[in-house]
């Protein structure tokens, strides 16, 4: 079995020489040929294939960079929308919990919420049930 596998190995390396050489006879035949018919050199196939190889090795590269930044823009976006959500909610509390009447979102202010994805509902200007039934107003805390 081994000398079969040999033997496979063998015929492999030479169709891959046999490839190779078929391959630089025929760009030394454009080269030949567009030389001869007075062709620029921009027109020879084999000058063309290589600016092809090279396009298609930089469209690769690009595109992996561009994968790369939206992964990083996306984990960024999610990163400013936890954020902001959290803010959000402490502000809400903080109005709920010291008595202050809350205006409603402007018309600008409830689309970036809602572009942001925000699960913070409006607050509105309702007094905490604590404070109605006390009829007292609660002391701040100082910091």
């Amino acid at each position: 079995m081994e000398t079969t596998v040999e033997k496979l190995e063998a015929m492999f390396r030479k169709s891959e020489a046999d490839l190779e050489y078929i391959e630089k006879r025929l760009k030394l035949d454009f080269i030949n040929s567009t030389a001869e018919s007075g062709c620029p050199a921009e027109e020879n196939p084999a000058v063309m294939l290589e600016n092809l190889r090279v396009i298609k090795a930089k469209h690769t590269a690009l595109c992996s960079q561009v994968k790369e930044m939206a992964a990083a823009q996306k984990e960024s976006m999610d990163s400013i929308r936890g954020s902001l959500i959290n803010a959000m909610e402490l502000i809400q509390h903080f109005q709920q919990t010291t008595d202050v009447e809350v205006q409603p979102l402007t018309e600008s202010e409830q689309e970036s919420a809602e572009l942001l994805g925000s699960t913070v509902s409006q607050t509105t200007a309702e007094v905490p049930p604590s404070v109605e039934t006390s009829g007292q107003q609660q002391p701040l805390s100082k910091l």
